[in-house]
């Protein structure tokens, strides 16, 4: 049979056509490789900036030039560069207002020559110990067999101690809020001063001699940990007051926040509420620039609508844990117990944590004391004896007498 001659139509349909296809996936090319050559730098840009180079001076152990994760905050700098000197005077320095990238900062000393000698002097004298043994292993006395119990000193940075007395047996928990600014020795060195200045260890033998009982644990927690937990919780409910409201542009009212906001909302501070003055450094002094001064009265009321706030958190994230699913739940425990700080094994973390989230029998205080102020400084004077009566009676009330021997005597 014949071939078909193709005729001169056809051809040229199909030329348009071969034409269209190359010219549309050469378009496409190019709008590809335009996409890509905006949209790269700008990925690689956004991962430069989760890190931050910021500088620390001053009364640091070691003043350098850190690497730190964008959102960091001062505390978390003064701990990278191994903790103040004794020397340090953080009285008036916001230690937990966030880094900003290629910026130095500096802490201002106390122009005390024998700050180190005076610092051990009181911690050995406090602790009834030689200050080279501050960090080795004492003899405790025996727990009482009757109760079993585990206290754990929780810090969150910067400013926020805990003791958490937890009480297997009774699925207890005894939450004691301890004021940073709580004085512990017989000098101005604050709790917040000590942590800073001699780390987790002293200050946890510092805790059980004062507070006179043990602390089989500590548990450290840093913003990004925080923030990190709520998220895992897809946030909280809580009532949103109206000057938070207004701060971060959120709806006064019941609401639901997230991790960051939660953050923010325990650090907030009232400034319409608070007498402040501003005060601005000068040189390489930048952790006075958004820095304030207010009287002491004003820090104290300050300070103690943070506690409320903490209370309202710990109670939302309490009813935010127990909204989820069981294998959601030991999800959640097991990623928290890798995003802290401590000296727990996982496993009684897990059981720790399960407990302060879940547990019903759960109580809220502050150390017993009063603040004054003693020139522009305000500082916290702790009632020892009232809180060694308080933890008594509460254990007190969690005792049955048993039938086949004597009621145990707090």
């Amino acid at each position: 049979m014949p071939r078909r001659k193709t005729l001169p139509d056809e051809t040229a349909a199909k030329y348009r056509k071969r034409k269209f296809w190359f010219w549309a996936v050469l378009v496409l090319l190019l709008l590809i490789s335009v996409v890509l050559f905006f949209l790269i730098p700008y990925l690689t840009k956004d991962k430069e900036q989760k890190l931050i180079r910021v500088g620390i001076c001053g009364e640091v152990h070691i003043p350098a030039v850190y690497t730190m994760a964008s959102g960091a905050d001062l505390s978390m700098l003064v701990r990278r560069a191994y903790g103040l000197t004794p020397n340090a005077d953080i009285r008036h320095v916001n230690m937990d207002r966030l880094l900003m990238n290629d910026t130095i900062y500096h802490i201002p000393g106390r122009g005390n020559a024998h700050a180190g000698a005076d610092m051990q002097e009181a911690l050995a004298a406090a602790m009834k110990i030689n200050f080279k043994d501050i960090a080795a292993n004492t003899t405790r006395e025996s727990v009482d067999k009757e109760i079993r119990q585990i206290n754990v000193l929780y810090v969150g940075f910067p400013a926020v101690y805990m003791i958490i007395n937890y009480y297997p047996d009774f699925k207890r928990i005894s939450i004691t809020h301890i004021p940073h600014t709580t004085l512990f020795l017989n000098n101005d060195y604050r709790l917040i001063d000590i942590f800073f200045t001699i780390g987790i260890d002293p200050t946890v033998k510092l805790l059980e001699n004062r507070l006179n009982q043990r602390i089989d644990y500590y548990l450290i927690q840093d913003r990004f940990s925080f923030i990190d937990l709520i998220d895992m919780l897809d946030g909280i409910d809580i009532e949103i007051d109206k000057p938070y409201a207004e701060a971060y542009d959120l709806t006064p009212g019941p609401g639901h926040i997230d991790g960051f906001h939660t953050w923010e909302y325990i650090r907030f501070l009232d400034m319409k509420r608070i007498k402040r003055t501003f005060t601005r450094g000068t040189g390489k002094d930048l952790i006075r620039i958004d820095n304030f001064k207010a009287p002491p009265s004003e820090w104290q009321l300050a300070y103690e609508m943070r506690q409320h706030r903490q209370q309202v958190v710990m109670t939302s994230l309490r009813k935010a844990y127990a909204l989820i699913n069981p294998a959601r739940q030991a999800e959640i425990l097991t990623r928290i117990t890798k995003t802290f700080e401590t000296n727990i094994k996982p496993d009684l973390m897990l059981d720790l944590y399960r407990d302060v989230l879940s547990t019903p029998n759960f109580s809220y205080g502050t150390l017993p004391g009063y603040y004054q102020n003693e020139g522009d400084k305000l500082y916290f004077y702790p009632d020892l004896p009232s809180f060694t009566a308080l933890r008594n009676q509460e254990i007190r009330t969690y005792l049955v007498k048993p039938t086949t021997r004597n009621q145990a005597t707090y």
